[in-house]
């Protein structure tokens, strides 16, 4: 398992207008170059790197590792624009079906409505009404089809690029890109000013590849015993900088002890099978940002073994905007505990959503270990949902723009990792509905609490629950019972959520005991 640890080079180590703060700021121009050198021979050119890679050495006096470290980080650039395409056709494609269907619903309201207008007299007083409901409804399906034509306009486009493999990629990012247009918005004095900001994005950054055969794990950037990190200068500032720029006594606040293991050599084999001495490698990342110039080292380290099993029962986690639901289950799938743990989300940033995030994983992770139970959770997709949000109630929309399941799902599988910890994951489909009617007023459980007792009884891969047929709640007029139980949950979910409000099925249930 690879992880990477972070720190900042301070003033001891880098003071501004140093030699090497000097060298990394030009470097990090020069590696900007050659980078968008290197997309518009291999990418748009469409030479072979392994062709350039000559070429690039003799022209711009850069060593091998430097140029594999280039070419690694373009690589990476196009691999993650593939990949959002990809997302991005997708996405699209759901937004255009989603819109189609409503654009004929609302056309034949508009038709129907039209037929009526044509029976009433003008002086009748619905006449008034139909009319500005008839306009209303105009209005937006033109509005309507104005967003389908855009939207079909975007997803022609990136077929286009995908069928002619091109990509187009932005160094320095798009946003930026854009504000030299409306530079008084953005609060630039003038266009130069917007410029410098433009090169310093492009040339904030670059890479620095390690191997397992190279003396302490990389030899482009020597992290030794002594803790000083050193760092070869490429061939052409030779003569300006000297051979190496050294920073000494750089520490890592977090993963220093994986990184002093890394100095560690181990005695391995060749493919000849001759003994070597080898290190751990180690790939650092250099970047600039508004207090100076920070070091991300990428290291290897040991993966602890799983601690957990499902001998004993299982952890069920349901997430929701605010908290998690925690349940814990013995090995008969029956609740033993619960617990809710809140997680603020509305009204802040990206990264203080995932630092409360985080926290409140560690929480359940270290209750894992300790009862050593695997965690079961839900693997669901909004993608789908996030494509009707402007169709749905302004508080649903916010809960699924704002709602952090993608990060959920990352962070515990990460730190689980770490922790030794298993994840199970399961589908999602009526746990809810199931935990309201079969176990909240049983075990007296929260609505979220029940979810996630259903969650954790799933991952023992149970038959659906049976119907509970004795409740307050009404059931559906030709409910066919000899259905499979997913099938009549689905049919009562369905119907559930026309006949009640939420909070009123809730309160029923709870009475129903």
């Amino acid at each position: 398992m690879f992880q990477t640890y972070q720190t900042k080079l301070c003033n001891i180590q880098l003071n501004r207008g140093s030699t090497s703060d000097q060298y990394l700021i030009e470097y990090g121009k020069f590696f900007g170059k050659l980078e968008r050198k290197l997309f518009v021979q291999s990418h748009i050119k469409e030479i072979p790197p392994s062709n350039l890679k000559k070429t690039f050495l003799k022209q711009y006096g850069i060593t091998s590792r430097q140029f594999n470290s280039i070419r690694m980080q373009l690589d990476g650039k196009v691999s993650s624009f593939l990949e959002k395409r990809d997302l991005d056709l997708q996405d699209l494609e759901a937004k255009t079906v989603h819109l189609q269907k409503i654009i004929h619903q609302k056309t034949n309201q508009t038709a129907k409505l039209h037929q009526k207008l044509l029976l009433i007299p003008q002086t009748n007083p619905l006449f008034r009404q139909h009319v500005k409901k008839y306009k209303n409804l105009k209005h937006f399906l033109h509005q309507k089809k104005r967003r389908l034509r855009n939207l079909q306009q975007k997803l022609e486009k990136l077929k286009v690029d995908r069928d002619t493999k091109r990509i187009r990629i932005c160094f320095g990012s798009k946003k930026l890109f854009h504000k030299q247009f409306h530079l008084i918005e953005n609060e630039y004095k003038d266009h130069q000013q917007w410029k410098n900001d433009w090169v310093e994005a492009r040339s904030s950054q670059f890479l620095v590849i390690g191997s397992k055969d190279e003396t302490f794990g990389n030899q482009s950037a020597t992290y030794n015993v002594e803790n000083t990190l050193r760092l070869r200068v490429a061939d052409c500032f030779i003569g300006k900088y000297g051979k190496y720029i050294e920073f000494p006594s750089v520490m890592f606040p977090y993963g220093q002890e994986w990184l002093d293991k890394a100095k560690i050599p181990y005695m391995g084999f060749t493919r000849n099978g001759k003994p070597q001495k080898y290190f751990t490698s180690i790939t650092y990342r250099f970047i600039k940002k508004e207090k100076g110039w920070y070091v991300n080292a990428t290291v290897e380290r040991e993966t602890p073994p799983i601690g957990t099993s499902n001998r004993n029962g299982l952890i069920g986690i349901d997430l929701n905007t605010g908290f998690l639901a925690i349940c814990e289950v013995d090995r008969y799938g029956n609740p033993i505990h619960r617990d809710t743990i809140k997680v603020s989300m509305y009204g802040r940033r990206k990264e203080q959503v995932k630092a409360s995030l985080s926290d409140a994983i560690k929480e359940v992770l270290n209750d894992a270990v300790l009862v050593q139970k695997d965690i079961v959770i839900e693997k669901l997709n909004f993608t789908r949902k996030k494509t009707q949000l402007k169709q749905m109630g302004a508080s649903y929309a916010r809960m699924l723009s704002g709602f952090a399941y993608s990060s959920f799902q990352a962070l515990i599988e990460a730190k689980a990792k770490k922790a030794g910890v298993n994840i199970r994951r399961i589908n999602p489909a009526y746990t809810s509905q199931i935990g309201h009617m079969k176990f909240m007023a049983r075990y007296g459980l929260s609505s979220h609490e029940a979810a996630a007792c259903v969650i954790a009884r799933r991952g023992y891969f149970l038959k659906p629950e049976k119907i509970k047929y004795d409740t307050v709640l009404t059931f559906p007029k030709g409910l066919d019972r000899k259905q499979s139980n997913f099938s009549k949950w689905r049919t009562l979910t369905n119907y559930y959520k026309k006949e009640y409000a939420f909070q009123d099925k809730i309160e029923l249930l709870k009475a129903d005991r």
